[in-house]
């Protein structure tokens, strides 16, 4: 398997960046990392925060222990600001992801010909 391939699949798989880093391009590889990851931690810890607000409302009552009202409280769209970071952390982690993949295969595939000739 050539450089490319792998590197397009280490930034798939295992981690956004990591391709970078099989490369030898560690800076571009830690960019790709913080980047996608600051986006992966913010996501994780609103979930967090959303899963305390809810635990704490049926601990005290206010909600019902029943699955369908959990259901409807859980998926409810959050309100305000809250909504549009979310999205953008979404977004910038995706973004992220795909960028690493098609740059790790670019770098890669240029290796590969510099190899070749």
């Amino acid at each position: 398997m050539n450089k490319a391939m792998i590197a397009a699949l280490m930034s798939a798989f295992i981690c956004p960046g990591s391709g970078h880093f099989y490369l030898k391009r560690y800076n571009t590889g830690t960019l790709i990392s913080f980047i996608s990851l600051s986006g992966l931690v913010y996501l994780l810890y609103k979930a967090v925060e959303r899963a305390q607000a809810i635990s704490d409302r049926i601990l005290s009552g206010e909600i019902p222990l029943d699955v369908n009202v959990i259901y409807q409280h859980i998926s409810q769209v959050p309100a305000g600001d809250d909504s549009q970071w979310i999205n953008i952390a979404t977004f910038t982690f995706i973004a992220a992801w795909l960028v690493g993949i098609i740059d790790a295969y670019r770098i890669g595939k240029l290796l590969d010909k510099q190899q070749a000739s």
